[in-house]
């Protein structure tokens, strides 16, 4: 059976802004595909909820086109798509383990594409899987809030956290978080939360690769005495939020940039 869907090209730089309309909408039938060199990223949207998915489009105001897909076309499509993704420092990951096989050194993690969460391609989840690898020792324990599809959450079990807790607001990404811990002989704690409301255990490491205003949000439900990564930072407001933290008594560590992203280690 045919599916009708809009599909439409954006520069790679505005990915999260689209996502996050989507997010707005709770709308996550859709898919998006890129290479790895390319500077575009083409989303395909599928035309089952008519009223959400035009004011969604009406929203982005792009020029959009029709075309019709097999339920089963447009998985194999996407995953054609990708390639291993390197991190940098040894880092890979592996977005279609039945296709490829893991580079012999350093650490990769295997994942299996959800349609709304990402592969490691994007600047923000390389930025701070870096950070991760700089702060994560043997005995560290680690809290992954919005975890999407459990990459980072999974690279701190590889990199030797002893505990790590992968939190998110989203089902869908909650159980993709736990196969991607079977996938790659892991063990993490997933649960579905709203950034860290109704969490009491602390922890050594907080990472949070989110959107900017959601992250301002975590900041408010920090504890003392940890370390924080944040990740999801566009570059044209990571001097606020730069001031917004340091106002707040966190001693800023080291910041990175790639692209048109900022990431940010805190000390609390």
């Amino acid at each position: 059976m045919k599916r009708k869907a809009y599909f439409f090209e954006i520069d790679k730089s505005k990915s999260d802004e689209i996502l996050e309309i989507f997010g707005r909408y709770g709308y996550t039938d859709f898919y998006s595909d890129s290479r790895l060199n390319d500077t575009t990223e083409t989303f395909h949207v599928f035309y089952d909820e008519e009223k959400i998915v035009d004011s969604i489009l009406k929203e982005i105001d792009l020029n959009t086109h029709i075309e019709w897909i097999e339920d089963d076309d447009w998985i194999k499509k996407w995953s054609d798509s990708l390639r291993i993704v390197d991190l940098g420092y040894d880092l890979y990951v592996n977005p279609n383990p039945s296709k490829f096989e893991d580079p012999k050194d350093g650490i990769t993690v295997k994942i299996i594409p959800g349609m709304a969460f990402g592969t490691g391609e994007h600047e923000t989840t390389k930025l701070a899987i870096r950070f991760l690898k700089k702060v994560v020792k043997e005995s560290s324990t680690v809290c992954d809030v919005g975890c999407g599809t459990g990459i980072i959450s999974t690279f701190a079990c590889k990199l030797g956290a002893k505990r790590v807790l992968a939190l998110d607001i989203d089902q869908l990404a909650v159980e993709q978080a736990k196969e991607t811990a079977k996938l790659n002989g892991v063990d993490y704690e997933v649960r579905k939360a709203d950034l860290m409301s109704g969490v009491d255990e602390k922890f050594d490491i907080i990472v949070s690769n989110i959107y900017f205003d959601v992250i301002l949000k975590l900041i408010d439900q920090l504890p003392a005495n940890v370390i924080f990564i944040a990740s999801g930072i566009d570059i044209g407001r990571a001097n606020d939020f730069e001031k917004i933290c340091t106002g707040r008594k966190m001693k800023l560590i080291e910041k990175a940039h790639e692209g048109q992203w900022c990431a940010f280690l805190f000390e609390l």
